[in-house]
């Protein structure tokens, strides 16, 4: 057997390890798409969530949360981001903003600084 005829029984194997392997992973990702599409359609009954079909309903509307030191601008900004990860067909109610300093002193004055060098 000479060198070239190993190499090419090398390279065929390769080639079919990885055609193996490929083929094992597209099975797998067949098998994990369908499984999460039936899990959404088992949580999903008429048209309504798992939650709503056990009593939960949508919170009703609120008065607009007042944080310190946030104004009802930064507040609707906040809501619509969060609204459009969310993004659920029934709507968003934010009851509570709560601003919290538990980074380090070097951490705040570093991203200040980021921030604030963009103006």
């Amino acid at each position: 057997m000479s060198g070239k005829e190993r190499y090419m029984d090398k390279l065929l194997f390769g080639l079919s390890i990885m055609e193996i392997g490929l083929l094992v992973v597209f099975v797998g990702l067949i098998i994990l798409i369908l499984r999460i599409n039936r899990l959404s359609k088992l949580t999903e009954a008429n048209g309504r969530t798992w939650l709503e079909s056990k009593g939960h309903t949508a919170p009703a509307e609120a008065e607009a949360p007042v944080a310190e030191g946030i104004s009802n601008e930064v507040l609707a900004v906040i809501t619509a981001a969060v609204a459009a990860v969310w993004n659920d067909h029934k709507g968003l109610v934010i009851r509570h903003v709560k601003r919290i300093h538990n980074a380090p002193a070097w951490n705040r004055a570093g991203r200040e600084e980021q921030t604030y060098s963009r103006f």
